[in-house]
């Protein structure tokens, strides 16, 4: 059986690094469906553990140059990688002060008069740039080489050991070319190259950290360690260790490390970094907790029903984590480019100097070869690679921690296309706490009670959404009758057998299939509310007005969504009267009533059809046909819902206003996505050309090995930059 896996990879800087680690995981046995996500460095396996374990996968990453964090529990993995990338980044900063060192040296040395010993010193000066800064991509392109596979390291190595050591050769063979042609040493690249390239790289790890902040925030929420209590002692015990059923003590000011109920105690609990409701909610015993949240100033004991990574912290992290690590279909294509990259720069290198050499020009060696460096040097597959993850990363996790998760890269894409969203009612554009709200009995006095009971006895069996206002309106006593042949049927009610006879509960035409009639003049209601109506066959026994306080911004967040250019459209189960009262209300553009499931789902093929990229906005559970027929599907729960595991987006907290935002960040996600690969594309296209010498005819202009660097560098940086823009977007209606 395979199991789905994520480790933490150190070592990768591009593109053509993430491609090498995909291609060496998918050749261990028992190992597929690798996948790297290069902007958070990790890779997701599926791990067959009769034939593969995490050590041959490691050995196998680590002989090509990266390495492998295999812990079991994701907080040590955490751990773990800042201890391992907290170690890399003082490596960096080491080397690249080493290599400015080199580098600067010889630019003061260059400024002064030549004198004999000149060469000789900057070979010197250039050897620790070379060979110390420079020995991670140089081992890195070694142990890559060997196994067939290509990197930046590989063009950054090539680069400058040609440079470095056509240098050295020149020195010592041979001092003039040709005919008493002057030839040039470029000491000075080798060590500008890697100077430039490890600021570059330096720079854009730490842009890099930012862009998985809220990941790590969420990761941090979850407790190493938890008070245990069993039989009467307090054991302080490791998260991994706990299981459903414990008993867990949470004392003042303690995160909560189990999703639970509420044994003993109470407190305040703060509970925004799950749902982002900012107002601490107050527990008590028989009150839900959930993992991650802080304990206020009372002293909790909490039964656990859910642990580790089954708690509503725990799905979330994974359903952010697989989000972070998708990939959007036009990131697929950058991928496959990015794949072959590195061996086509190399092509156009070796055809640069070639043609250099076919013009028959002055110095056309010299000139050819310092083209053929700049066109391995300014080559970029990191920003062509980081283009869509660096997006994507940012963007997910803005949305996490304002409430709205992302389940894949695609919904995200997807969202930012729709141009109709259509909104079930109860629990969407109401509070979804329907209370009843008027009452008629069409029995005697004394018969009342009974058909109480049958009432509520069928309720709290049934699934229609407006079931549990019955149950409120009618728990007094919590007396029930024993029913049998009960059958649910969605939107529209439950029927049910008692002592020999068929009753119904539901809507108007559910109970008028059994011969149930209902006089005209008892059909006037409040024009916005939900009827049911309670029958014995053919004999009407009572009428029940239901209503739902509308979201409070509901109204709104709709013309918010008008002013994006986005038709809305209610479907209700509700009688026709009600829902054009509501949607007149709330300035719906559209609206059906009475609509069943299915009837719903229908309408949505309807619209695609015509051509409409659609949102379905519901519960997660009444409308999952409607749900998955939609482009995209939105659900509205409170962290703990099922829609966490199956729909496309989940909005945390019943707050309509996360809809526009949602809407906003993916827009913007895909526009940051969208500049990040035109910059990229357009670097190299340009970049590349004016290296190999493109401009020299017009204007004698030749680029520098060390400044195509320096721009390859910065290439990467622009690009990271570009997306942790979206860190700082603002929101409507959040702000």
């Amino acid at each position: 059986m395979k199991e789905q896996k994520r480790f933490p990879v150190v070592g990768m800087r591009c593109a053509g690094c993430a491609h090498s680690v995909e291609q060496a995981a998918s050749k261990v046995e028992g190992i597929s469906d690798a996948n790297v996500q290069l902007a958070e460095n990790i890779l997701s396996v599926s791990v067959d553990e009769r034939l593969a374990s995490a050590e041959d996968l490691r050995k196998a990453i680590r002989s090509i140059g990266f390495d492998l964090i295999v812990e079991d529990s994701e907080a040590e993995q955490l751990r773990r990688r800042d201890a391992m990338e907290a170690a890399e980044l003082r490596r960096m900063k080491c080397d690249t002060i080493i290599a400015w060192s080199s580098a600067i040296l010889l630019m003061l040395l260059m400024l002064m008069p030549h004198f004999q010993m000149m060469p000789y010193l900057m070979m010197l000066i250039a050897l620790p740039g070379y060979t110390w800064a420079g020995r991670t991509f140089h081992r890195s392109a070694l142990k890559q080489l060997r196994h067939g596979v290509f990197s930046m390291d590989t063009l950054v190595s090539l680069s400058t050991t040609i440079s470095f050591f056509y240098s050295l050769i020149v020195l010592l063979f041979f001092r003039e070319g040709p005919a008493g042609m002057k030839l040039h040493l470029y000491f000075d690249a080798s060590a500008m190259i890697i100077a430039f390239v490890l600021l570059g790289k330096l720079m854009e790890k730490r842009a890099g950290r930012s862009t998985g902040q809220a990941i790590r925030e969420l990761m941090r929420l979850q407790p190493a360690e938890a008070l245990v209590v069993r039989n009467g002692r307090e054991t302080v015990m490791p998260i991994a260790a706990l299981v459903a059923g414990d008993f867990v003590r949470v004392r003042p000011g303690e995160q909560i490390p189990v999703d639970g109920i509420v044994t003993e105690g109470s407190s305040s609990v703060q509970e925004s970094m799950i749902s982002g409701e900012p107002l601490p909610r107050e527990k008590k015993v028989g009150s839900m907790v959930f993992s991650g949240t802080i304990n206020g100033s009372g002293v909790l004991t909490v039964q656990s029903t859910h642990v580790g990574s089954d708690t509503v912290l725990g799905r979330i992290i994974r359903t952010v984590r697989e989000a972070q690590a998708s990939k959007a279909p036009i990131q697929r294509l950058a991928d496959r480019i990015a794949g072959i990259f590195v061996p086509i720069v190399i092509g156009l290198s070796i055809l640069t100097y070639i043609i250099w050499q076919l013009t028959g020009a002055v110095d056309a060696s010299v000139y050819g070869l310092l083209c053929a460096i700049s066109v391995l040097v300014i080559a970029c597959p990191c920003a062509l690679g980081l283009a869509t993850p660096t997006a994507l990363v940012v963007g997910i996790g803005r949305s996490a921690r304002n409430g709205i998760l992302v389940r894949n890269a695609e919904a995200l894409e997807r969202f930012a296309t729709i141009d109709a969203v259509v909104l079930d009612k109860t629990g969407t554009l109401t509070i979804g706490k329907p209370e009843v709200t008027g009452i008629d009995w069409f029995v005697s006095d004394t018969d009342v009670p009974k058909v109480r009971r049958l009432l509520y006895s069928a309720e709290i069996l049934s699934t229609h959404p407006l079931a549990a206002a019955i149950c409120r309106a009618f728990a007094e006593d919590g007396r029930t009758e024993e029913l049998s042949e009960v059958q649910n049927f969605p939107g529209r009610g439950i029927e049910f057998s008692f002592e020999g006879e068929i009753y119904r509960v539901g809507n108007q035409t559910f109970v008028e299939e059994l011969g149930a009639q209902i006089p005209t003049d008892i059909t006037a209601l409040s024009e916005d509310a939900a009827v049911l109506y309670f029958s014995r066959a053919e004999r009407l026994l009572g009428r029940f007005c239901v209503t739902d306080e509308l979201q409070p911004q509901a109204a709104e967040v709709l013309a918010q969504l008008h002013r994006h250019g986005i038709r809305t459209i209610m479907l209700t189960g509700d009688r026709p009267e009600a829902a054009e009262a509501l949607a007149r209300k709330l300035g719906l553009q559209d609206y059906r009533g009475g609509m069943m499931p299915s009837d719903k789902a229908d309408y949505i093929r309807m619209l695609k059809d015509k051509g409409h990229h659609v949102a379905m906005v519901g519960d997660g559970i009444n409308d999952s046909e409607a749900l998955s027929t939609a482009d995209v599907s939105v659900a509205m729960g409170d962290g703990s819902h099922i829609a966490i595991e199956v729909a496309g987006i989940t909005l945390m907290r019943s707050d309509l206003r996360l809809l526009p935002a949602a809407f906003e960040l993916s827009r913007a996600t895909r526009r940051t996505v969208k500049e990040n690969l035109f910059w990229a594309m357009c670097y190299n296209l340009i970049a590349i050309p004016i290296a190999a010498g493109l401009l020299f005819p017009v204007n004698g202009f030749l680029l520098n090995p060390a400044i195509a660097g320096a721009a390859m560098a910065f290439s990467s940086i622009s690009v990271v930059t570009n997306s942790l823009r979206l860190r700082t977007k603002r929101l409507p209606l959040l702000r």
